[in-house]
């Protein structure tokens, strides 16, 4: 009897363990948008995501004081296989001190590395050619590497982080085009509030805003809401860390995402 019960429980199958949890599931977790940062998960293959948004800032001192507006922030992203997406990127309509014109606008891509049970990471490579209207174009090519983490500290909090690398251009205040490179690391802490809706804090520091402007550091806090699983609305609030009063800003900001599958 012993063996004949060794061998029934020999013969037995062995239960298949249960997957992981997919960490790049639903559209929260592949939004780009709101924040600086970018997201580590790619648009699941033959799915469309639509990113758009309005931002308003306003800065300066009371000699010098600017505001800027721009929209849609339009940023399309299309899965082409498991874990890689292909991007196009603007054009934003963008107005500062009583001029209006577009932003230069380009293509873009997202590779997903394979998943560990908390950690995600991804690339991003960003190309805009010069292509917008003469008071917004960085007046040459400009190329963005970036290296994007994130990792689940709780089943409600995670934090993230991107750093980019960006080799760009623009005219300073006499008119002279130059090219340069700016480094923008970025930190974000991320909380659940239930199923449908996160919150969200952001550390942002730009090595160069311009050619004749330098670092500038700021803060990001936003709210994001998810209706059914193919719509997200955001809004969002930043805030500069400086103390010069010529190099202050805030800026709020509204917008959507939209999953097509």
């Amino acid at each position: 009897m012993l063996l004949l019960a060794a061998l029934l429980i020999a013969a037995a199958p062995t239960p298949a363990p249960s997957p992981s949890p997919d960490p790049c599931a639903g559209l929260l977790n592949q939004l780009n948008r709101p924040t600086v940062g970018y997201s580590t998960c790619a648009a699941k293959p033959r799915a469309v995501i639509l990113e758009a948004g309005y931002e308003h800032l306003w800065g300066g001192n009371a000699s010098d004081a600017t505001s800027q507006a721009q929209v849609p922030q339009g940023f399309i992203r299309f899965g082409i296989a498991p874990r890689l997406e292909v991007d196009f990127i603007g054009p934003n309509l963008q107005a500062v001190g009583g001029i209006t014109g577009l932003t230069d606008s380009g293509l873009g891509f997202k590779y997903e590395l394979p998943p560990s049970a908390k950690a995600t990471f991804a690339l991003d490579g960003l190309y805009t050619s010069p292509n917008g209207a003469a008071a917004f174009t960085a007046g040459n090519a400009s190329y963005t590497l970036n290296l994007d983490a994130a990792y689940q500290l709780t089943p409600a909090t995670s934090v993230a982080s991107t750093f980019a690398f960006t080799a760009t251009g623009g005219f300073n205040g006499a008119g002279i085009h130059s090219r340069y490179g700016t480094f923008t690391p970025s930190v974000l802490v991320l909380e659940q509030l239930g199923s449908v809706t996160q919150a969200y804090v952001e550390y942002v520091d730009d090595s160069r805003v311009s050619p004749d402007i330098g670092n500038r550091a700021f803060m990001d806090v936003g709210v994001q809401r998810l209706f059914g699983d193919g719509l997200e609305l955001d809004v969002e609030f930043g805030h500069a860390l400086t103390g010069d009063p010529a190099l202050r800003f805030d800026y709020v900001g509204a917008g959507l995402g939209i999953l097509i599958h």
